[in-house]
């Protein structure tokens, strides 16, 4: 069992060149890249499905810094990129569809949203 935890753990700390302080409060499954903050959030749910959104800005960290930690982790945690446009971005996992919008560069402020996939 310690094997396991221990792998588990290395192969965290290495798959995120950057670091998480933690999640961010709409979305328990998605991590808070260090230096960010959370802004405004929104959530809806119900039996069937959920709506949230969540905006996060950062004056210290670039588009890339974003996109580099955000891309990686998210594929790890299993959501599928399923189109990239300008600053839209589009990810699937099981039946529920992701958004990130990136809404300007300085300060980096950044658009998380999720609704059922395809809606």
């Amino acid at each position: 069992m310690k094997k396991i935890l221990l792998t588990v753990v290395l192969l965290f700390a290495f798959a995120f060149p950057v670091r998480a302080e933690g999640f961010m409060s709409a979305f328990e499954e998605i991590p808070l890249q260090d230096g960010f903050e959370e802004e405004d959030a929104l959530s809806f749910d119900t039996e069937e499905f959920r709506i949230v959104e969540q905006y996060i800005s950062s004056t210290t960290l670039t588009k890339s810094d974003f996109l580099g930690f955000y891309k990686e982790t998210l594929k790890s945690l299993g959501w599928e990129l399923k189109s990239a446009r300008g600053d839209v971005y589009s990810f699937k996992r099981e039946d529920e569809g992701l958004t990130i919008t990136i809404e300007s560069e300085d300060p980096l402020v950044v658009l998380f949203t999720l609704k059922p996939y395809g809606k």
